[in-house]
């Protein structure tokens, strides 16, 4: 299986920096054109499959009908979804996000275990095909563990 892996583009939760989880938040025009970027750098590549989270930020980034999947769909952050991201307060991500499941956050383990079972799944039903991932940058940290 050879695996190729797509954030979205930007949307406008982005831009202001607030947390999305699993707001369905449309690509705003930054967005577009970043999917349209990198639809090109793409093309020269011959997908036999491509799957994308059922978020429309995804959908339209993926730019063609694609499978739902709803393991591939963005951490719910619960109360936290469209507060400021805090981006770089680290004791936030860690004892909040990382490792709360109260407030409706889905625990980071689960999104791992989530990723890896979804991944596993694909390398035993494609084992020889080429396929393109558009999903959100949590899955894709999901991803790195």
């Amino acid at each position: 299986m050879e695996l190729y892996i797509v954030r979205h583009g930007e949307t406008g939760y982005n831009k202001m920096g607030l947390l999305q989880g699993k707001t369905n938040i449309p690509l705003n025009q930054k967005g577009i054109e970043q999917a349209n970027k990198t639809k090109k750098e793409l093309e020269q590549i011959n997908f036999d499959i491509v799957v994308s989270s059922p978020l429309n930020r995804a959908i339209d980034t993926a730019k063609i009908i694609a499978p739902n999947n709803e393991r591939l769909n963005e951490r719910t952050l619960g109360e936290y979804e469209g507060k400021p991201s805090r981006l770089y307060d680290f004791e936030f991500y860690d004892n909040i996000l990382a490792n709360h499941t109260e407030k409706g956050v889905e625990g980071m383990l689960n999104l791992i275990v989530r990723v890896r079972n979804f991944i596993l799944e694909l390398k035993k039903n494609y084992p020889n095909s080429t396929i393109l991932l558009v999903t959100h940058g949590g899955l894709i940290n999901a991803m790195q563990y």
